[in-house]
């Protein structure tokens, strides 16, 4: 047995000196001088990169097939969930539609929404208009102040981030499996724990930020006569960056950006950035014009709210500029169309890896034979894509039979559900 072989049942790390017989750190070396990892040489080693090395003896042909056995109970589960997801998009998408449908039926176009007409009340209402509030928005811990609806504080914090690589090598009965780590400086807006570095010794982050980011509404946004539900403010965003022109004590500002650190250009391991954003600008913003929305809701009193269709959806709609009703309910089909195709898609994805797993028993059984496997093995993938496209569809046709036995049931019940 070779020098390697002799070692496949441990690990190694990337750490240690390197040379023939070095106990340290870095770049150990195991047999004849040949080094995993990030050692070099004559002690040089780079903390930033290392290999780990393991080796795993292949399964032989009654795990495969034991394992295959797992996979079958697995692979139907999967695909009763790859069902029940095709078959709710089916009835989510028929709602969707039918209470767009619904909605453009109903819409009462009030122009501006210069005042609130009681003819309205409670009516789904399409207006146009520009947004306004009662005061700026302020940052009181950096004294950031601008004329919008909204403002967010983004807070970066400069931070190691592990990156890991893994390549796998048949050889023979072992598995030669090599995986690289290395680590990059970056700025980040979430905590990272290093803990789980694989080198986490060279490689500490802080614990926590800081300061945290944040978002603020304005307590009240106007269009027209009428307040905005908080669905509605939150809506809007077209976020623009905040041009700073004000210096804040203890930060650094380069162009809009504030630098907790000493110098911006090499920053430091925990050192901050901050950036600001504003969406829906009023007026004395930074944009100058007032922004526009366009807005389909219910009209309650001098507030729109949420309309709740007979279909199910409830419909509350902004959109940025002006936009009539039909233009509105136009783009809300064709997202509604994208996302059913788009999980339609999935559903059929899922449903494919689910019987890939439960046939995967079959390849199984004649793995042993390399080129029987090898056709087998694409006579069973052409047969699992056929199966997925008609599973699929057939829940489809399924849901479409059941949202119009539904949708009959509910037009006219049986005597004794009156």
């Amino acid at each position: 047995m070779s020098q390697r072989r002799m070692f496949s049942d441990q690990t190694f790390r990337g750490y240690g000196q390197g040379g023939g017989g070095g106990g340290g750190f870095f770049g150990q070396s195991f047999g004849g001088g040949q080094s995993f990892g990030g050692g070099q040489p004559g002690g040089v080693f780079n903390r930033d990169s290392h290999t780990r090395v393991s080796y795993q003896r292949n399964a032989g042909y009654f795990e495969r097939v034991g394992g295959s056995f797992c996979g079958i109970c697995f692979g139907v589960f999967i695909v009763a969930a790859a069902c029940l997801l095709i078959f709710w998009n089916e009835g989510r998408a028929v709602q969707t539609a039918q209470s767009l449908d619904e909605g453009l039926r109903q819409c009462i176009d009030i122009g501006k929404g210069a005042f609130a007409d009681s003819v309205n009340e409670n009516r789904l209402v399409h207006l146009w208009g520009e947004v306004t509030s009662q005061a700026p928005l302020v940052d009181d811990a950096y004294g950031v102040k601008v004329n919008a609806v909204r403002l967010k504080r983004r807070v970066e914090m400069y931070q190691w981030v592990e990156h890991k690589s893994t390549r796998t090598y048949d050889e023979g009965g072992v598995q030669r499996k090599e995986t690289t780590y290395s680590y990059s400086k970056e700025w980040k807006s979430h905590v990272i724990n290093s803990g789980t570095f694989d080198n986490a010794q060279f490689h500490q982050n802080p614990n926590s930020m800081p300061v945290a980011s944040k978002e603020m509404d304005a307590p009240l946004v106007v269009v027209g006569a009428f307040s905005l539900s908080s669905n509605l403010v939150h809506s809007i965003s077209n976020w623009h960056d905040l041009q700073l022109t004000e210096d804040v004590a203890g930060m650094t500002k380069v162009g809009n950006v504030l630098y907790q650190a000493k110098d911006p250009y090499a920053p430091q391991i925990g050192n901050l950035r901050i950036s600001f954003q504003y969406a829906g600008a009023t007026e004395g913003s930074p944009l100058g014009n007032p922004e526009v929305v366009s807005i389909v809701a219910k009209q309650s009193g001098k507030q729109l709210v949420g309309y709740q269709t007979a279909a199910g959806n409830k419909l509350e709609i902004l959109y940025m500029g002006e936009k009539s009703k039909e233009q509105i309910f136009e783009a809300e089909q064709s997202m509604n169309t994208v996302m059913t195709w788009g999980l339609r898609a999935a559903g059929w994805f899922v449903m494919f890896i689910g019987i890939s797993m439960s046939t995967s028993i079959i390849t199984a059984l004649v793995s042993f034979i390399p080129i029987l496997r090898d056709l087998v093995g694409l006579a069973v993938f052409i047969v699992n894509l056929m199966l997925a496209t008609s599973l699929s569809l057939f829940v489809m046709l399924s849901a479409g039979f059941a949202i119009v036995l539904w949708s009959l049931w509910r037009s006219s019940p049986p005597p004794l559900c009156r």
